[in-house]
């Protein structure tokens, strides 16, 4: 696997553990003393810092879905850089509202013998919108 196959493999484990509610498995993504500055929701350090976070934050939802455009990488020997657009969506619990958050992904990374690692990652916003939902029967 290359250097920006495994950046962007990291890119996808990180949104897929936010979108099943494995913090442990968002975490893994960090190195052990890693940054994850949330913009507007503030600036957590260290994998037990951001997991607790995280899942305070989407207790208050059903479900929380988070997608990721393909990062643009820059590797450069030992360390990288990556920046890609992010799409969130999550039903309130209890209520038929959601949140719709748009932004991206700014980050600088770092090889490991456990592959590549954030160190940093900057969420900058670009619109929030909540919403209500059509009621209806589920698809599929």
């Amino acid at each position: 696997m290359t250097d920006h196959q495994a950046i962007q493999t990291l890119h996808s484990i990180y949104a897929e553990g936010s979108s099943i509610g494995d913090f442990d498995q968002v975490t893994r993504c960090f190195t052990e003393d890693g940054i994850w500055d949330a913009g507007v929701a503030g600036v957590h350090q260290g994998r037990e810092n951001m997991a607790k976070f995280m899942a305070g934050f989407v207790s208050q939802f059903a479900y929380y879905i988070q997608t990721n455009s393909p990062a643009i990488i820059s590797v450069d020997g030992d360390t990288a850089t990556s920046r890609a657009t992010v799409r969130e969506c999550g039903k309130f619990r209890g209520r038929d509202e959601a949140l719709e958050v748009m932004g991206y992904y700014n980050d600088d990374l770092i090889r490991t013998p456990g592959g590549w690692k954030f160190t940093r990652r900057r969420f900058t916003g670009l619109g929030a919108h909540r919403f209500a939902l059509m009621v209806g029967p589920a698809i599929g």
